[in-house]
């Protein structure tokens, strides 16, 4: 499940336009600006990522690097989801992992075979949750603060001229 901070969309899109309409490359900027805020998000995935799991298991499948690699971060100006999405792929998984990619964050966990004996399963939890790692305050009051500041910065390059 995609992390997503949003903005007031028809407020962003008066932005956008009357950046537009002073310079295009303003626009531009301000996308950049914002999608550098939810790289804070990406990175405290990627961090939460590095944590060794809770038994100290090694990775050898790369299952967790290949997450941190496909874990990115998006800029929408659309009319009804404006803002940042974070959102990790499981393009770079093998085709066997792709469901495991799908249970890793599900708070119930996921069954796995106990010890390579199908016959009998266990609950295993994936670790860390991706959602905690962004949804921590600290987390979340660092890619507020950096997208107002984006806003802000846009809003005087307008000389203020905000509608």
């Amino acid at each position: 499940m995609p992390v997503v901070v949003r903005i007031n969309p028809a407020e962003l899109n008066k932005l956008q336009q009357d950046l537009k309409d002073a310079d295009p490359k303003l626009v531009s900027a301000l996308r950049k600006r914002i999608k550098t805020a939810g790289q804070v998000g990406v990175d405290a995935i990627r961090a939460a990522l590095d944590v060794p799991p809770p038994a100290g298991e090694p990775d050898p499948s790369g299952f967790r690097e290949a997450l941190k690699a496909g874990t990115s971060t998006r800029v929408s100006f659309s009319r009804t989801g404006a803002g940042v999405k974070i959102t990790t792929s499981s393009a770079r998984l093998p085709a066997n992992e792709k469901n495991l990619f799908a249970a890793y964050n599900r708070k119930r966990g996921y069954r796995v075979p106990l010890f390579g004996d199908r016959s009998r399963l266990t609950i295993q939890y994936g670790r860390p949750y991706f959602g905690a790692a962004v949804f921590k305050d600290s987390t979340l009051i660092r890619m507020n603060e950096e997208i107002l500041k984006a806003l802000d910065v846009a809003v005087d390059a307008i000389g203020g001229r905000f509608r």
